[in-house]
């Protein structure tokens, strides 16, 4: 073996650098086809990863948006029920109270707060506006104090925090007996 064609490198480091630099221009202008191809196939996957991160923001904004709407439907179609439930409550209640049948109405507050969801149910007198009646004996005798509640000739109802308030008015057959107080508790767990 002889050394004389093996050529020794005697280059300084910036001959190595611009030789280097002549050998990746010359490489990508030879294959021109093959780089412009994978510039294009980057920037399609580029592309491509944006759509999916847009397509996926939409979906949770959408999904997002369905659940407010669907829990805001549910709770009105809860409020008209329990409405309902409640003007056909006070008609059984000033039913019994026309007979002076207290004992029966307070069996109808027993057996209706068994209800899921059903906290309280009270009658206030409306002459002294004093809770009469009550599933929570402690509240008997005490005053209502809600004079718009008092006053109200319609089931109306409001709601703080998480707990609805449906008030609705017990008349007799001249005169207002009282009103119907039930708390409810909302939630979207039933």
């Amino acid at each position: 073996m002889t050394t004389e064609n093996v050529k020794m490198p005697t280059g300084s480091k910036s001959g190595n650098e611009s030789n280097a630099k002549n050998t990746s221009v010359s490489l990508i202008s030879r294959h021109k086809m093959v780089f412009s191809l994978l510039l294009v196939i980057v920037i399609i996957a580029l592309f491509s990863f944006f759509k999916i991160w847009s397509l996926e923001n939409n979906y949770k904004k959408d999904t997002l948006k369905m659940q407010s709407d669907y829990e805001n439907k549910i709770d009105s179609l809860t409020m008209k029920q329990l409405m309902l439930t409640s003007n056909v409550f006070s008609w059984a209640i000033r039913g019994e109270l026309t007979r002076e049948n207290k004992e029966q109405v307070n069996q109808y507050f027993l057996n209706f707060i068994k209800e899921p969801g059903v906290m309280k149910v009270e009658f206030v007198d409306a002459l002294n506006s004093k809770v009469t009646m009550s599933t929570n004996k402690k509240d008997e005798g005490t005053v209502f104090t809600d004079q718009v509640a008092l006053m109200t000739t319609k089931t109306i109802s409001f709601k703080n925090d998480s707990v609805l308030n449906i008030i609705t008015p017990v008349m007799g057959l001249n005169t207002k007996l009282g009103v119907l107080v039930i708390e409810y508790t909302v939630n979207h767990n039933n």
